[in-house]
């Protein structure tokens, strides 16, 4: 939640189809791969082939430049979409990756519900299942560790658009702490992601022995893995364990934020535009 209170935590083509995202998973046009552009990776499956699937999608990930992390959380992402098209949909499907300059974009589609091809009228076609949402797996989990998600069902079946970004060469991981207006403020530079998670953790747990108002700044995070908003996560329900302490991330970049709300992540964390503002409201008595 953003807050100004008291700081506790509240059919077979080359290119994608026109899919429209809800507005809070819209993704930024940069991360549309051009109609007409050829995919790097493009594949069937079924039950029998999500292995080689898994192995294909992390090999074309990490050529195409995706960072190791988010390589693995791009390879949980489709195993669960795919796995949803085969439970769900006929039992196979196909998918595809685009590389475009700011993001790998990825559509995993069915041929639709058996049933569901001789649908006869919109009444029929509303009857046709819909992958599945369970907190931890399939498309709660996809929504979890993908920056963007799309999801459309109909009588030809069921499409998922989901996107990773492309992170721009960055400066390395680097933790910064100074003291303002009585609390500590923790600065966070580079990508949080599975070699920086622990890291943060450790500090964050050492910082909470001797100080009870926290804030992470994190106006010059670069990006994040599954690891690293794990270990977010965890340094929330540390400070939310410790009587009387609280904690305000501040400056969490545009993109990440949107990550968050989509993930239904969001109200987890108390969130500030910026350090300055965070001191001053975790300070007020």
């Amino acid at each position: 939640m953003t807050t100004d209170g008291d700081g506790r935590p509240p059919p077979d083509t080359a290119a994608p189809p026109d899919t429209a995202a809800p507005p809070d998973t819209a993704a930024p046009p940069d991360t549309a791969a051009p109609p007409q552009s050829t995919p790097i990776l493009d594949q069937a499956f079924d039950a029998g082939s999500l292995y080689a699937l898994r192995a294909a999608v992390v090999a074309h990930a990490t050529q195409a430049g995706l960072a190791p992390g988010r390589a693995d959380d791009l390879v949980i992402a489709v195993h669960e979409l795919a796995a949803n098209a085969v439970r769900h949909g006929a039992g196979h499907g196909r998918l595809r990756i685009w590389r475009s300059e700011a993001a790998l974009l990825c559509e995993i589609t069915d041929d639709g519900h058996p049933d569901a091809q001789d649908a006869q009228d919109a009444r029929d076609a509303q009857k046709v299942p819909e992958w599945r949402t369970e907190p931890g797996h399939g498309l709660s989990l996809v929504r979890q560790v993908a920056d963007h998600t799309s999801l459309r069902s109909g009588r030809d079946g069921t499409s998922a658009t989901i996107s990773f970004t492309l992170a721009a060469p960055g400066p390395p991981f680097r933790l910064d702490r100074h003291e303002m207006d009585g609390c500590t403020v923790l600065a966070v530079t580079g990508p949080l992601d599975l070699a920086s998670a622990a890291q943060l953790s450790r500090t964050t747990e050492d910082l909470l022995h001797d100080h009870d108002k926290l804030v992470l700044d994190l106006t010059n995070l670069t990006g994040w893995d599954s690891a690293g908003l794990a270990a977010l996560i965890t340094v929330q329900h540390q400070v939310s364990a410790t009587p009387n302490a609280r904690m305000i991330l501040a400056g969490l970049p545009g993109h990440l934020e949107q990550h968050l709300r989509q993930a239904g992540l969001k109200d987890v964390f108390t969130l500030a535009g910026s350090p300055v503002t965070a001191a001053k409201t975790i300070s007020e008595p």
